[in-house]
């Protein structure tokens, strides 16, 4: 299933080729060929993207004469009428076994061609039948990216089967070649060029029918040759599912599979032919992926396969590590500044974080992908201390020149964060989606990402957390812990002044550990003072619509070197809900309400629900009560556990005139599997349903 490789981007593109005149605000023109234009900005051929804002006009040139008078495509032969009607056949079957599904994917097939000189191809036929709207689009072109100077693209076939018997076939007058420069906002992509066919016809009940060619005639690695295959669909169900993957005779092909409910079809077909191997998995009626809340990514749900020419990682650790040893070797310059930065620093904790809070701060994160070298090898750490910015590998190696300077022992480390496809290390792969770095640091062992700008040493991203990694200079396998609940939590005290007439005054101080920390500090970071004032403001409404602010503060929002702390008070004119005498309080902002536990809003899950970090919620309520309150009741005690989480609350009379209310809620796990779902579905319910308790209060001024 390569779809989702040709999904994924998509959005550079739009079925525009000719170029355009665009007058900016300026009063500058331009000429050039606009490739998508989005709110935000402009996206050119061969030119960086232009802000949107900046754009006053676009003026689309008109149809050239050679465009008008281009070939016709070829009229359907018999044997592509027979096809259209045979899959019609098909997908009516399958709908009656699936119905209400957008799409149906009749064929899903792949296969994949190893040459003896380390050259590869791979072919990837789909037929597929759109039911709903919402497919046209995503189902009804076809975009097929190669690395320029090393790949090259072709479609082969592109029909469209109509409803009503007639059949539009590829038109190679209408296929369109680009190189998108750029994705916008911190990331940067060139190198590519991208093969578009917007496939003519298309309507709902129409079938598409396409197949295209990727060749790899230039090989960065002669040796790497890495192929996958997902069997399962999103849109709806698979028919059949297949892939093959031919290798030389001689060569060893390891091959691992996951989520394959029949042993039998996890093991491939093998045969034999005078000068080659090939390996086919074929799997038929695969239901679709029904979505879940915090489900795991595509790849750790669906039927999939990975293979490699070789069985081990050192291979790559060394390619890798190669690049990488040379390209952290610090300049004298850098040297210089190093030291300076950490003359100081008395000890190693203190040099690690003067560099690791300039790396963040000073070295603008942007995504340079270029190809191979940008991805792996990363740039020169020289050049990227000089230059101000780089991707994630290039900031990783400037750390870990500056940490060589330093006397701290460091490697680059790959990882997919865990927001996507669990690496499957049975097998050697490339596709890694990020690079951050493990350093040893006063005797242990510390994980760090440069990428951000709001982390607090040794803070991380929670996209980090729980994921195993490929340690280049180490050449080992490592996993990123998952912190404790207290070591990713929020803080919350508050003190409540309840006036003899039931107005309350709310004061409420706010702090925060891990990466709850550095994700708050960067959302208060990016917005506006007075966008911050209004975050406030709509706060004190979730607690009472009568709610008014009185003031507010955010402590170190840009200061990474101190804890960032929230503080914030607002009056509430009348906030109890009064029954007689009696005075009936919530705690504010206790309440767990359904949108906020969305993951266990179903009977039943298939999938695991995974989060992106451990929590920890830790609250305090001091009631300071007037002279003419009484307590009636309080909320009783409870302790919930579960085996991966626990609730604790309880609410006391601390002295004459003073309430206290104290909760942790603690979740140590970031994963929680299918099978205990049920018991935690259960144990959140229960918490959550303690979260609405009230105290009552009597106004010992009124009379009943």
């Amino acid at each position: 299933m390569r779809l989702a490789v040709i999904l994924s981007i998509l959005f550079f593109l739009a079925p525009v080729s000719r170029a355009e005149t665009i007058k900016l605000r300026s009063g500058e023109e331009m000429v050039g060929k606009v490739l998508s234009i989005s709110p935000a900005s402009l996206m050119l051929e061969n030119a960086p993207a232009l802000e949107r804002a900046a754009v006053s006009e676009i003026q689309f040139a008109a149809e050239t004469a050679k465009e008008k008078a281009r070939a016709k495509p070829a009229e359907a032969s018999p044997e592509q009428k027979k096809a259209a009607a045979d899959a019609f056949a098909l997908a009516k079957e399958t709908a009656a076994e699936y119905p209400g599904m957008n799409g149906i994917v009749l064929l899903d097939h792949g296969e994949y061609v190893l040459k003896p000189n380390g050259t590869y191809t791979h072919r990837n036929r789909q037929v597929r039948r759109i039911l709903k709207e919402s497919l046209k689009q995503a189902w009804g072109q076809i975009i097929v990216c190669a690395e320029e100077g090393r790949e090259r693209v072709k479609i082969l076939k592109a029909d469209v089967y109509s409803p009503d018997g007639s059949v539009s076939t590829l038109d190679p007058s209408l296929i369109k070649t680009s190189k998108p420069q750029s994705g916008g906002g911190d990331f940067f992509i060139s190198g590519s060029i991208c093969t578009q066919y917007a496939m003519p016809n298309v309507q709902v009940g129409s079938i598409v029918d396409y197949e295209t060619e990727s060749e790899t005639y230039n090989p960065f690695r002669k040796d790497f040759f890495f192929p996958g295959w997902g069997f399962q669909d999103t849109e709806g169900p698979v028919r059949t599912s297949e892939v093959s993957v031919t290798v030389p005779n001689g060569t060893e092909f390891y091959h691992a599979v996951r989520n394959f409910k029949d042993p039998k079809t996890a093991e491939p077909a093998v045969s034999r032919s005078a000068d080659a191997v090939t390996y086919y998995w074929k799997l038929e009626n695969v239901p679709p992926i029904v979505g879940e809340p915090s489900m795991p990514s595509y790849e750790d749900a669906a039927p999939y396969m990975r293979g490699a020419v070789f069985k081990d990682w050192d291979r790559i650790s060394d390619w890798a590590g190669a690049m990488h040893k040379e390209r952290t070797k610090a300049s004298p310059e850098l040297e210089k500044f190093t030291l300076d930065l950490i003359k100081d620093s008395k000890t190693e904790q203190d040099k690690a974080r003067s560099i690791y809070h300039y790396v963040q701060k000073e070295i603008r994160y942007i995504a340079v992908k270029v190809g191979v070298a940008s991805g792996w090898g990363g740039y020169d750490a020289n050049i990227t201390w000089k230059r101000r910015y780089g991707c994630c590998i290039d900031k990783a190696l400037l750390l870990t020149a500056m940490f060589n300077v330093a006397g701290i022992k460091s490697s680059p480390i790959f990882l997919n964060t865990n927001n996507m496809q669990e690496i499957d290390f049975r097998i050697p792969q490339v596709y890694f989606n990020h690079a951050i770095t493990l350093a040893e640091i006063a005797g242990k062992k510390t994980f760090l990402d440069s990428t951000g700008y709001d982390y607090r040493f040794p803070q991380i991203a929670s996209f980090d957390y729980g994921v195993k990694v490929l340690n280049i200079f180490g050449k080992t396998i490592e996993e990123v812990p998952v912190p404790e609940p207290k070591d990713n939590g929020s803080f919350y005290d508050y003190k409540l002044e309840v006036s003899s007439g039931g107005a309350v005054t709310v004061a409420e101080a706010m702090r925060y550990s891990g990466s709850r920390e550095g994700g708050l500090r960067g959302y208060y970071r990016s917005i506006k003072k007075e966008e911050q004032k209004r975050a406030f403001q709509s706060f004190a409404k979730s607690v009472a619509p009568s709610a008014e602010l009185i003031s507010y503060e955010v402590n170190n929002a840009e200061n990474i070197e101190e804890p960032f702390t929230l503080g914030v008070k607002y009056s509430i004119a009348d906030y109890p809900q009064k029954a007689g005498n009696i005075r009936i309080f919530k705690l504010p902002d206790f309440e767990i309400e359904p949108g906020r536990i969305g993951e266990i809003s179903q009977d039943k899950r298939l999938y695991p629900i995974e989060y992106d970090a451990s929590m920890g919620r830790y609250y305090r309520y001091e009631i300071a009560l007037p002279a003419n309150y009484e307590v009636v009741s309080l909320p009783e005690k409870i302790s919930l556990s579960s085996p991966y989480a626990s609730f604790n609350a309880q609410c006391r009379t601390a002295d004459i005139g003073r309430a206290l209310c104290e909760a942790s809620w603690e979740r140590p796990s970031r994963i929680i599997p299918a099978a205990d779902y049920a018991a935690y579905k259960e144990f959140i319910e229960k918490a959550a349903s303690y979260t609405k308790k009230q105290l009552f209060f009597k106004d010992t001024a009124l009379k009943n």
